[in-house]
């Protein structure tokens, strides 16, 4: 029987290239070779897209596409021939795709650009769709479609770049309807990119320009006090859901984007069994409501009354061995090989029969 080919996308124009990098360096070193050949699809911070034949250490170290044998690669838009498609000294040649696993983080990749072209193609690929990415990558409609159903979010506002000739006025609406500390983020950005804590009006006002160069509009919100907790859920109509895990994330002052943070983290969190279910339970409920499938973290706060506090979604979680999403599998008895091979047969499970449109 021959291997399935999998196409690993990787890089990207994102902020979060290096992330990516370590998801498919990972990947690599740990998928089932006997079950699985992997074909390297690199998209450099400029934007081109290069098939790489390297090693993984070149890219984790970023250094792929120095390597002489890169060439041009796209991905075949046409769902009668589906595959890859290789340019090389003016050559062209098509190579068939049993699935893609696409590792791109932040923008032009987790907020659904690449789940939208992937759809035309008729390859089956791991991960949610474009509608379900956007929203969960796009803070504000996260939030706007949790609160709606009913779902406890912190206490928030958004504010636009179009609100800039207003700023004054904005943030002394929030400094009345918010309580300080405040954290201020791009609202599609990655997950601690660009984010910042404001404890005065003046902080806050610094905090809203930074972040609106980042995006053209942002999420300002309580901090809450708490625990931080995460939960993995991998899969299609059928799902499985982990127990949650803490984070603990030693910062220096109000500095999110800081080198120096440490995090440890908790697998499984030290948490009652009925808060324990019910934070799973919640996971299961949001992943379902937003529309997710092939996998996500859902993040959450419990404060200090116990209430639980939906932080964030994240469509495609941090993937390498030390990482929390892997962990928290783990834990459920998964393996890193077993869930990268999970992972791609559900995918291919779940694409049988549907149509490319």
């Amino acid at each position: 029987m021959s291997k399935l080919r999998m196409a690993l996308i990787f890089g990207g124009v994102s902020n979060e290239y290096e992330t990516s990098l370590l998801a498919a360096a990972s990947i690599i070193d740990n998928i089932d070779t006997e079950e699985y050949e992997t074909i390297c699809i690199g998209i450099t911070k400029k934007g081109r897209w290069l098939y790489y034949p390297g090693t993984s250490e070149d890219i984790r170290n970023d250094t792929w596409y120095e390597n002489p044998d890169c060439t041009s690669v796209v991905i075949s838009p046409d769902p009668n021939r589906k595959g890859i498609i290789k340019i090389e000294d003016g050559e062209v040649s098509v190579h068939r795709v049993d699935v893609i696993f696409p590792v791109l983080y932040g923008k032009n990749g987790e907020d659904g650009t690449i789940a939208g072209f992937l759809r035309t193609t008729g390859i089956p690929y791991v991960g949610s769709d474009l509608m379900a990415s956007a929203a969960c990558m796009d803070k504000t409609y996260t939030r706007m479609v949790l609160g709606y159903n009913g779902f406890k979010t912190s206490n928030w506002r958004m504010m636009s770049r179009n609100d800039l000739p207003d700023l004054d006025e904005k943030c002394n609406e929030y400094c009345d309807e918010l309580e300080f500390p405040i954290i201020v983020k791009p609202a599609n950005f990655g997950s601690s990119a660009g984010i910042s804590m404001a404890h005065d009006f003046e902080s806050l006002k610094y905090a809203v320009k930074m972040a609106l160069t980042q995006d053209e509009k942002v999420v300002v919100e309580e901090f809450v006090e708490g625990e931080e907790l995460q939960v993995a859920v991998i899969g299609y109509d059928n799902i499985n859901v982990s127990a949650p895990g803490e984070v603990r994330i030693e910062r220096e002052g109000t500095d999110f984007n800081s080198d120096s943070e440490k995090a440890e983290y908790i697998v499984p969190a030290d948490l009652p069994d009925y808060t324990a279910a019910q934070i799973s339970e919640t996971a299961a409920d949001v992943y379902r409501l937003m529309g997710c499938s092939g996998m996500a973290r859902i993040d959450f706060y419990r404060n200090y009354e116990g209430e639980i506090i939906i932080s964030q979604i994240n469509p495609v979680p941090e993937i390498s061995p030390d990482s929390m999403f892997v962990k928290l599998m783990e834990a459920e008895g998964y393996t890193f090989t077993e869930l990268i091979s999970l992972l791609l047969i559900q995918a291919i499970d779940d694409y049988d029969g549907k149509s490319v449109c």
